[in-house]
């Protein structure tokens, strides 16, 4: 997918005319900074040959409501919770374009646990071919993208929480948590990760706080665990959730093939969540079904026949002898 028309001249309105954006997306109209661990500074201006070192110093230079833009190229490190906080402004990753495991990344150093890595607050924003990696070696609940904010548009990016055992082992994980707006729209994202094994009933996606109508699209969720009470999604307390939550053409996909332990259920939901989730075109695998709990089951809508089987879209494995 090219995120670019590849002919420009002086990019951004403080460097020059705006000439290109998202594919599929209106052209930014803001002002463009450029992020560079490797070879920035935060006392740069932040320009395409003049990069700044962190995210947080570009974001602070981004004005809401502006279409503002920052581009990122490697992995920014952070030591504290990244809060992105501006309406309208938006965060690219420049790196090749992949679906699984953007190499654009936000990634966390040091040893002193922090959680959320990424928390956004604001609506409106556009994520692009950006990755996220967290986890400490700490027996807490440790939460890798929080989304509060609601309205938000996430192409190609990757939510990799519990990247440590000590993190994968707490109940409490989760590797993208989505809070009140909703109305956020992923389209090929990888959500979760297959390389760390979660020890605990954990869950990859969490839907809080009377979230509604958030569409997730041809998006990946992989799982490797130890524990058969692991999720793939949760929405466990009252009015977690609001209106419906759709999942078109996901396969989430536990590695049951590369010593993963069968999942019993995809999803778990509380009796009053509120809302449905909707599952179209979506296939389950290393999980002995969607649900396994009445209250569940009635939440639960799948594209099949009948359109309240929650068996439906499960794979099968055949084997020829």
């Amino acid at each position: 997918m090219a995120l670019f028309n590849q002919s420009y001249i002086n990019i951004g309105s403080q460097f020059g005319a705006p000439l290109f954006g998202v594919a599929g997306t209106k052209p930014f109209t803001g002002n463009f900074f450029w992020v560079d661990q490797t070879n920035g500074s935060d006392g740069n201006t932040g320009g395409p040959q003049d990069p700044l070192k962190t995210l947080a110093a570009a974001h602070s230079k981004c004005l809401a409501n502006n279409n503002d833009v920052v581009f990122l190229t490697g992995t920014a490190h952070q030591t504290a919770t990244l809060v992105w906080s501006k309406a309208r402004t938006h965060l690219i990753g420049l790196d090749p374009d992949a679906q699984v495991n953007p190499r654009a990344r936000i990634s966390v150093t040091g040893s002193t646990p922090f959680t959320p890595l990424v928390s956004v607050t604001a609506s409106g924003c556009i994520f692009e071919n950006i990755g996220s990696f967290h986890g400490f070696a700490d027996d807490s609940a440790q939460i890798c993208w929080q989304d509060s904010g609601g309205n938000n548009t996430y192409r190609g990016c990757a939510f990799l929480g519990m990247a440590n055992a000590t993190a994968a082992n707490h109940v409490g994980g989760r590797s993208l948590k989505i809070l009140t707006g909703g109305e956020n729209y992923f389209e090929r994202c990888q959500i979760g990760l297959d390389t760390i094994t979660r020890s605990a009933a954990n869950a990859t996606l969490e839907f809080a706080s009377g979230t509604p109508r958030n569409t997730f699209r041809n998006c990946i969720f992989p799982a490797l665990t130890d524990d058969a009470g692991a999720l793939f999604i949760v929405a466990s307390a009252a009015a977690s959730m609001d209106r419906f939550q759709w999942f078109q053409d996901c396969l989430f996909a536990n590695a049951v093939n590369s010593t993963s332990t069968t999942m019993t259920a995809a999803i778990t939901m509380a009796a009053s969540a509120g809302g449905m989730i909707v599952l179209q075109r979506s296939t389950a695998v290393g999980v002995t079904d969607w649900a396994t709990d009445a209250a569940t089951e009635l939440q639960v809508w799948i594209d099949g026949a009948p359109p309240t089987n929650n068996t439906s879209g499960l794979a099968v494995k055949v084997e020829i002898t």
